[in-house]
This record gives C-alpha cells, sequence and structure tokens, in this order.
C-alpha cells in the first residue's frame, strides 16, 4: 500500500458516507434537529453491531471478514462524526493534531497491551 492509495481510499469513503446518508436522508439531512448526544444516541447500537462483528471476524481469524467490518466500523463512525456536523469535523481536526504531536519524546507503547501512551502525566495509565 502507498500513502497516495490510503488517502484516496480514505477520501472516496468519506465520500460516500456523505452519498449515503443523503441518499437515505439519515441525520443530517432529514430535516430534523438534533442535539449532538442525541444524534449519537440514536446510531450508537449500529457502531456497536459492527464492532461486535468485527470482534467476531478477529475471533474467526478470517482475514476476508476483518478487512469487510474494519470497514464497516470506518463507514459507521464517519457517519457519526457526519451525524455531529461542524463540531465533528471539529473532533476530527483536534484528534487529528493531537495524535500528529506524539512523538518519542512524548509517548511510548507500552508493551503488554500495545497502546501509546504518554510518558508523563498519566500513571495509572501505567500499571
Amino acid at each position: 500500500m502507498q500513502r497516495e492509495e490510503f488517502l484516496k481510499t480514505v477520501g472516496e469513503m468519506a465520500d460516500q458516507v456523505w452519498d449515503f446518508h443523503e441518499r437515505w436522508k439519515f441525520w443530517p439531512f432529514d430535516g430534523v434537529e438534533r442535539p449532538p448526544s442525541r444524534a449519537i444516541a440514536e446510531r450508537q447500537a449500529i457502531l456497536d453491531e459492527e464492532i461486535a462483528e468485527l470482534g467476531e471476524a478477529v475471533a474467526a481469524e478470517s482475514t476476508e471478514e476483518i478487512t469487510a467490518e474494519a470497514a464497516d466500523v470506518l463507514f459507521v463512525a464517519l457517519g457519526h462524526v457526519l451525524s455531529l456536523r461542524e463540531p465533528g469535523l471539529a473532533g476530527l481536526r483536534a484528534v487529528t493534531a493531537k495524535n500528529a504531536g506524539k512523538t518519542e519524546e512524548t509517548h511510548a507503547v507500552r508493551p503488554d497491551t500495545g497502546k501509546l501512551l504518554p510518558l508523563h502525566g498519566k500513571p495509572h495509565k501505567w500499571e
């Protein structure tokens, strides 16, 4: 995989998330105003189902199913971001910037979990 192909493919998915929600008149295209908490609450069961299906695929050790379910999780998660509208985009920008700022001087991988953690400020996460 090359960087350009990855960026293009993720962008294509984002484009289809928009079109899918618009075509089916899903939030935010249904004309009903909702607070962000309600918009996500209405969608959460969908994401939970996709995450559960990803877990089942991992347990089955099926690369084909894992690939499809991981993509389904991303598609639904992008729908969550879309449903949040501008705050969703702000969240994407904030998380992107936060992760871009993580360096070997500020973070390390916890060997037993594989999770990237801050070196300072959250000692409980290293226990």
